[in-house]
């Protein structure tokens, strides 16, 4: 029986075996923000994001044989969302496709904040962006599974098929050269 408290795992193997519409229902409601967000984070855009996002989870029904109970369910997600968001990001270079949009998620904007602190919130937001956008494939990827996806640097590791060592490696030079990034906007 299907349950909406059933692990990740159990819902994926039932959805693999039966292709069982309810646990696939299930699955993709608990994963489709934080999908659409890590896509959203690496592609800068929404509209690709969104097309991203609904290519993976059709991929997932159409094939998901290719998830093996010995990985993880959430860290194989988002390896995959990962490579394909990485694949396609190198499409849109190649083909120079790639605009950098000026939309950015307002993070920090309160109803109650002042029209001042509202601007100085949003300069801050677009300055977190440009910079964030400037960083390497590898490391937006490493910054955006830790912090925004809470994700274990173990985890982060998983995703990226690294070592621990190398996800704290891009971790760390990609908060090292964020920071630099954002200094350099106040010189």
């Amino acid at each position: 029986m299907i349950s909406t408290s059933s692990s990740d795992e159990k819902l994926f193997e039932t959805v693999r075996d039966q292709q069982n519409k309810t646990a696939f229902e299930i699955v993709v409601h608990r994963y489709e923000k934080k999908v659409y967000g890590l896509c959203y984070r690496l592609l800068n855009s929404r509209e690709e994001a969104e097309d991203m996002a609904q290519e993976i989870f059709i991929k997932l029904w159409e094939h998901p044989s290719e998830w093996q109970p010995k990985a993880k369910f959430s860290t194989w997600l988002y390896r995959v969302a990962t490579n394909r968001c990485l694949n396609r990001m190198r499409f849109l270079k190649f083909k120079s496709f790639l605009s950098f949009n000026s939309e950015f998620e307002k993070y920090t904007a309160s109803e109650e904040q002042s029209p001042d602190l509202d601007l100085i919130s949003s300069e801050i937001s677009k300055l977190f962006q440009q910079s964030f956008l400037k960083l390497p494939e590898r490391q937006k990827a490493a910054l955006h599974l830790r912090y925004w996806e809470k994700l274990s640097v173990r985890d982060v590791s998983d995703v990226l098929d690294v070592t621990v060592k190398s996800a704290e490696s891009l971790i760390y030079r990609g908060k090292k050269t964020l920071g630099e990034l954002l200094n350099s906007y106040n010189s």
